[in-house]
């Protein structure tokens, strides 16, 4: 071998054999770090999804947890038209008013004589409505009725463990000039009425009344507690004590006593 030729391998053994070494070091070193980078992704793989799906259903079930509602119950009877059942005519509630009521009705308020009449007012069984067109008297025997149908009423709920109403008394005795005035609001309105001889009450078939109502957490519909109504009117128009109109426009039964 040329002198050359073996001082030039002398100085490029060094270079080459260092060179070698920096590449499977670093070939070493590389793999190293793509293991440890892949075991770091595999970790957040493994727990990331988790914990986002926890977050998640926590989420949903916060937002789908049922509120508390207010119970309606059901009176679990069948009801007749009521408008087939109370069907009693007007020219027969003005008899029966004539026959048992005041024999002069009268003209304006201040003709109002109340020393035979009582007083309607509200008690445990009544609610007395706005009265507008009536003031709130009725004679002896009109009041002894609404008493005794607003007692059956009150009983029959307690009975059937149905929730604790109030009838709505929406018109009692009125005078000629409370008829002029509802005719001038409502031209349907009889010119001629029972009411006028303080043995007729109005009770409202679309309005119930119980204290406190809406802070219960349960109520019932006009409809079901009419048919508590109606059995009770029932009752009493068998027995011959009253007479019945179911007034669809008036929302009420017009009721007037027959003793």
């Amino acid at each position: 071998m040329k002198r050359e030729t073996k001082a030039w391998l002398i100085i490029l053994t060094p270079f080459f054999v260092g060179l070698l070494i920096g590449i499977l070091v670093g070939s070493c070193l590389g793999r190293g770090s793509r293991k440890d980078a892949q075991e770091t992704i595999q970790q957040e793989l493994e727990t990331t999804p988790v914990e986002a799906e926890i977050v998640v259903e926590d989420s949903e079930i916060e937002e789908t947890v049922p509120q508390n509602e207010r119970k309606e119950i059901i009176y679990n009877r069948r009801m007749p038209k009521l408008a087939q059942v109370f069907a009693d005519l007007n020219e027969d509630h003005l008899v029966a008013a004539r026959q048992y009521g005041l024999k002069e009705p009268p003209k304006t308020r201040a003709d109002v004589n109340t020393g035979g009449l009582v007083k309607i007012t509200d008690n445990d069984y009544i609610k007395m409505w706005d009265l507008q067109y009536s003031v709130p008297y009725l004679t002896k025997s009109a009041a002894q009725e609404l008493d005794i149908i607003s007692r059956a009423f009150h009983d029959s709920l307690a009975n059937h463990r149905l929730l604790n109403y109030k009838i709505v008394v929406s018109s009692v005795l009125r005078t000629d000039e409370d008829v002029e005035r509802l005719r001038r609001r409502n031209g349907n309105a009889s010119a001629n009425s029972a009411h006028c001889y303080g043995t007729t009450f109005d009770i409202a078939n679309a309005r119930y009344w119980r204290d406190d109502e809406e802070s219960q957490d349960a109520f019932m519909q006009p409809y079901e507690l009419n048919k508590v109504m109606y059995e009770v009117l029932r009752d009493r128009k068998k027995q011959g004590k009253i007479l019945c109109k179911y007034e669809r426009k008036q929302h009420c039964f017009h009721i007037t006593v027959c003793y």
